[in-house]
């Protein structure tokens, strides 16, 4: 599958699967009615998924409990297939929710992709 960008009103994201590994990076207003729409994305990410999946949340500026929970809810899905989430690019806006709800222990964070690269291997080729 090549990259493909996709424009959801104020949520955009950028999905690439590679032959061993996946990207999704997601921006823009995580909370409201975008949670649902995080969903959406997560299912079809999953969908297509190969190996680890390095979710970057570059751009992100607000995250609710709807959208954590589909955070946690995307976790064990990739747990029940034997992959992981890897966490990259993560604000700190962003990353204060995820540690004040203890919800950063769920996840590796690198604080950018290419560093979860030197340890897993390219995202997309």
């Amino acid at each position: 599958m090549p990259v493909m960008d996709v424009i959801l009103g104020d949520l955009n994201y950028t999905l690439g699967v590679g032959g061993t590994n996946t990207f999704l990076r997601v921006a823009g207003n995580l909370a409201g009615n975008n949670a649902a729409k995080l969903s959406t994305i997560f299912n079809r990410t999953l969908a297509h998924a190969k190996g680890k999946l390095f979710l970057s949340l570059q751009g992100c500026y607000s995250i609710d409990s709807t959208a954590l929970a589909a955070l946690a809810v995307q976790h064990k899905a990739l747990g029940n297939l034997a992959r992981e989430m890897v966490l990259v690019d993560v604000p700190s806006q962003i990353m204060q929710v995820l540690e004040g709800t203890h919800l950063a222990s769920l996840f590796e964070i690198f604080p950018s992709l290419q560093d979860a690269e030197k340890k897993y291997g390219r995202a997309v080729c």
